[in-house]
């Protein structure tokens, strides 16, 4: 079956809605930075954030996991960015060579 127009699409006002992942990032970074940065890094270091970045809500988890699943519980359309408390990323990635035989 071939879709007609306007049928399966997505409404052109729910796609301007949608944030992009940058202004996600830098709308998560800026309430994080203005709100809960302070406090967190003295109290929480470690940790992970969700921020959701439509009400500035944050969600405080052990996991990265945790804290996602927690704030869509708390907001299942939300848009959300997520920081580990004290680091300059959530997560790293890197590799190691070892020239040892």
């Amino acid at each position: 079956m071939i879709a007609t127009e306007g049928e399966n699409r997505m409404s052109e006002e729910l796609v301007r809605a949608t944030p992009s992942c940058q202004d996600i990032a830098d709308r998560g970074e800026a309430i994080y930075g203005e709100k809960y940065r302070a406090v967190l890094e003295k109290t929480s270091h470690g940790k992970f954030v969700a921020i959701n970045v439509a009400n500035a809500d944050a969600t405080l988890a052990d996991t990265g996991e945790d804290a996602i699943r927690l704030a869509l519980e708390k907001d299942p359309s939300g848009f959300f960015h997520l920081i580990r408390v004290g680091h300059k990323a959530a997560f790293e990635a890197g590799w190691y060579m070892s020239c040892a035989r």
